[in-house]
């Protein structure tokens, strides 16, 4: 399928769409479950365009509406002799700002300013606010972005940062089209996996408001060559029905921690820094026991850890998601240590432990998935077995959780069924605690 378009190009009639979305008995979107809607937008416009009609309805149901604009959108007229590429994003952003507060009153706009055309750079800084803004509402969230398949390199990398962070926050994720409805056909629109928003009057009559909002956009800049109209009005008829569609996006392949060992072999600097050597003392320090039988580390990274809970246990397995990760530890570990690539939650030894420690692992998890590894361990313990928890304490950025929820979320966990925290630490940086029905050995 060709990836590029024009404008100049006539484009499918709307006519033929309407026909289509008439013939067509799409399943309906249900917002029931929902109680906020996260609209993220590669341009100043791109929401409106989508889905201006869901963001209305969403804030008549009630729903906390954010809407997130990743760029700048100052590359609208590249050759306009009238307006700086620094007024076009002044102008446009106070028309989204105006467009938003023309769909939903009093909800949150957030505009990154990131450079127009060149999103695909700054990936992760648009991964961070997402997931910043999503928060631990993950689960109740609808996140909605541009179509990964809508053609246009902006809107492509505007998905891929959602579907990352839909994958680190629980998010349900749905692409919207704005370009496809020009350069697609009836006949090759994936109608088999997309759903239909049906809209009010007062809905579609906001939604037009909003669209004539963005002046900059719909309206010429002037009548000089270079300020012609970016959106003529064969394209905004498109946007002009009672229904809009959403589409399932691809899912994200998260590799981030990944990428970062294959880049840097000590990328926290656990062998050289002072506050990752007092954390393993105070670690090992917290354990009730001399020694154990079988120890399991998940997220094991490169195994220096590791290798202490070698020197107080007869078997010792480590786990984590980085082959990178496991390939530096295995050369670290003694012979009675093993290290195994494994996706947790979604991966797991089969065998029983007496000691699970999970280190700085909790917060790169989703909320949903930190639940799912906990329920794991519980079942992997032993009659006496205890769970060593550690944690920095402050906000990672491009994750929901910090150390703080990651052991309160825990502590609900694990302290049932005869367990209970016997040994914990804190200070500014670091939290501890060691859950287990067995006493400190005197």
């Amino acid at each position: 399928m060709n990836r590029t378009f024009s404008l100049d190009d006539p484009g499918t009639p709307e006519q033929e769409w309407r026909e289509a979305l008439r013939a067509k008995a799409l399943p309906s979107l249900d917002l029931s479950p929902l109680r906020r809607l996260v609209v993220v937008s590669a341009h100043p416009d791109d929401e409106t365009l989508g889905v201006g009609g869901l963001i209305a309805q969403a804030a008549r149901a009630d729903l906390t509406v954010d809407v997130v604009v990743l760029t700048d959108g100052a590359a609208s007229h590249p050759g306009s002799p009238t307006h700086s590429p620094e007024a076009l994003r002044r102008i446009r952003e106070q028309e989204v700002r105006h467009a938003i507060e023309l769909l939903a009153p009093g909800a949150s706009v957030r505009t990154l300013a990131l450079p127009d055309g060149a999103l695909a750079d700054h990936l992760d800084e648009a991964v961070d606010a997402v997931v910043e803004t999503i928060g631990l509402d993950g689960a109740s969230t609808l996140l909605l972005s541009p179509w990964h398949l809508d053609r246009h390199p902006d809107h492509e990398a505007a998905a891929q940062a959602c579907a990352l962070a839909s994958t680190r926050t629980d998010a349900h994720h749905l692409g919207y089209p704005v370009w496809a409805w020009h350069w697609s056909s009836v006949d090759e629109f994936p109608w088999e996996s997309a759903v239909s928003v049906a809209l009010r009057e007062d809905d579609q009559d906001r939604k037009v408001a909003a669209l004539a909002a963005h002046t900059s956009q719909v309206e010429p800049l002037s009548d000089a060559p270079g300020d012609e109209v970016l959106l003529p009005d064969r394209v905004v008829r498109h946007f002009h029905r009672d229904v809009e569609v959403l589409l399932p996006q691809a899912p994200a392949d998260d590799d981030a921690l990944d990428a970062l060992h294959g880049s840097n072999s000590d990328p926290w600097d656990v062998e050289s820094s002072w506050y990752e050597q007092r954390k393993r003392a105070v670690t090992l320090g917290l354990l009730p026991r001399r020694h154990y039988g079988s120890v399991l580390e998940v997220g094991c990274s490169i195994g220096v850890l590791t290798a202490d809970l070698a020197q107080r246990a007869d078997r010792v397995v480590g786990i984590d998601s980085s082959a990178h990760a496991v390939q530096a530890a295995r050369s670290r570990v003694p012979a009675n240590a093993t290290v195994h690539v494994m996706d947790t939650p979604h991966e797991w030894p089969s065998d029983r432990f007496d000691l699970v420690v999970l280190s700085e692992v909790g917060y790169f998890l989703s909320p949903g998935d930190w639940a799912a590894l906990l329920a794991r361990v519980e079942q992997s313990l032993t009659d006496d077995g205890e769970v060593l928890l550690c944690h920095w304490l402050p906000q990672p950025k491009g994750w929901p959780m910090n150390g703080e929820v990651v052991h309160t979320t825990a502590l609900e966990h694990l302290c049932r069924n005869g367990r209970r925290v016997v040994a914990q630490y804190r200070d500014d940086s670091v939290r501890a605690e060691v859950v287990g029905p067995t006493p400190i050995e005197p």
